[in-house]
């Protein structure tokens, strides 16, 4: 940040600097128990905190896990089911059992049996790939999330960073203010200037005053929101000098869109799920064919413990649906809309992955340029005040070109820290669009 101009050093109050030296004096402030600040992070750990604590972070995840299990779910669909199962049972009268010819009160009885089916016309070939793709949309998706997440936390961190140095803009615009009070009053007393001298003075130590208490409410409310957003119940505030100040290298423009049609998180997503619908539309067509299924079990059964009586049996069916009320043909069509549906999605996600790079890009450039012209432009005004300062002591300029300068100043130097924070957002919006960052686009 651009430092003060020596006529303000130079015109800091006497009470300032008796504040100062009483600060600095052995014992100042011994008996205060020390006040613990903010929390400290940077781009890096609040985007970590944030991926960890958001609840949208969180819920993609979740849902990655259910597709994974529904992959494993289908695995299942090709190994046989197996059961184990055993009754007992008693009564207060007794029955005849005309097997043993005895009166009996109790049995006991064990299972185990098996189905599997043998032949189903691809249909739990057509579910495992529909499962397959529906983990692969999860995948992107939960990408596509997490990039989601980083993006608003960039966000929340470069208004935290921006606030921090608007603090101190304005800290320093009331700086001079002050200064510029002071030395109006002592050419008051000198009869150099009129009383409407100190007044403009005056009026521009209060505005100052009012442009600092703006910032500092800021402050604290982005720091709270990026608390909140790394799961922190408290102020969190940015690392120093966190706003970028230039661009870094970026591939071409054809480079980015190409890498964007193709694994832009989106596309991906929607390209899952034109093979989610395929799988299922398929999966319907095999409601019409006939399946097989193998059944078997083993029985042992006894009035006495332990069963001790054997029995076995083994079936054979084959099942072929004739008609079920139109439910088969029902479903086919559902699932032929979803698949167009799907087409449209994946289209529109490939055109607009390559419109947002695009306008990203774009951005990138344009808030690169503008910080320099904003960074000469804070140059040309520091210039400016120090003239303006020059003539002012030596009676040649009026208090209004000074204060003029003065907030001339003040204003680029807002503009010097807006642009910076509007670089650094572009470039978090180009990494998600990309669904990667931009140090993976350099290697």
């Amino acid at each position: 940040m651009p430092t003060l101009p020596p006529f303000a050093l130079r015109a800091v109050p006497n009470t300032l600097a008796l504040g100062i030296l009483a600060l600095a004096a052995p014992g100042a402030g011994a008996a205060q128990a020390p006040v613990e600040g903010p929390r400290v992070v940077t781009l890096r750990e609040a985007i970590d905190l944030a991926l960890v604590h958001s609840p949208a972070a969180v819920a993609a995840e979740v849902n990655t896990e259910s597709a994974s299990a529904a992959v494993r779910e289908s695995l299942g669909d090709f190994l046989p089911n197996l059961n184990l199962g055993s009754t007992f049972s008693n009564s207060s009268n007794e029955r005849f059992d005309q097997t043993t010819g005895r009166l009996v009160s109790q049995n006991y009885s064990a299972q185990a049996s098996l189905n599997y089916e043998v032949f189903s016309f691809g249909r739990r070939f057509a579910n495992r790939r529909a499962a397959g793709a529906r983990l692969d949309a999860a995948v992107a998706n939960e990408t596509d999330q997490s990039f989601v997440v980083a993006l608003t936390t960039t966000q929340l961190f470069y208004d935290v960073a921006a606030a921090s140095e608007l603090v101190r803009v304005a800290n320093q615009r009331l700086q001079r203010a002050r200064a510029q009070l002071e030395f109006a009053q002592v050419r008051l007393d000198l009869g150099t200037v009129t009383r409407s001298d100190v007044l403009r003075a005056e009026l521009e130590v209060s505005n100052a005053e009012l442009a600092v208490l703006d910032a500092e409410v800021a402050l604290r409310t982005g720091a709270l929101r990026l608390g909140r957003q790394i799961g922190v119940s408290g102020e969190v505030v940015a690392e120093a000098s966190a706003l970028p100040s230039t661009a870094p290298a970026l591939p071409a423009l054809e480079s980015l869109t190409s890498l964007a049609e193709t694994s832009a998180p989106p596309v991906l997503s929607a390209r899952a799920s034109v093979r989610d619908r395929a799988s299922q539309k398929l999966a319907s067509y095999t409601q019409y064919a006939p399946s097989l299924r193998l059944t078997g079990g083993y029985d042992w059964f006894s009035f006495d413990f332990p069963p001790r009586e054997q029995s076995w049996n083994l079936r054979l069916s084959l099942s072929l649906p004739l008609f079920d009320g139109f439910t088969r043909e029902a479903n086919l069509w559902r699932n032929q809309g979803q698949e167009r549906l799907a087409q449209a999605r994946y289209r529109d996600a490939v055109i607009g992955a390559r419109v947002e790079v695009e306008d990203a890009f774009r951005r990138i450039d344009a808030a690169d340029r503008r910080v320099v012209i904003a960074e000469r432009g804070l140059a040309l005004a520091q210039e400016d005040l120090r003239v303006q300062e020059e003539r002012y002591q030596l009676g040649v300029a009026t208090i209004v070109d000074l204060q003029t300068s003065q907030v001339a100043l003040a204003d680029a130097e807002n503009a010097w820290v807006l642009e910076r924070q509007t670089l650094g957002l572009a470039l978090a919006q180009l990494e998600a669009v990309l669904g990667r960052s931009i140090e993976e686009l350099d290697s």
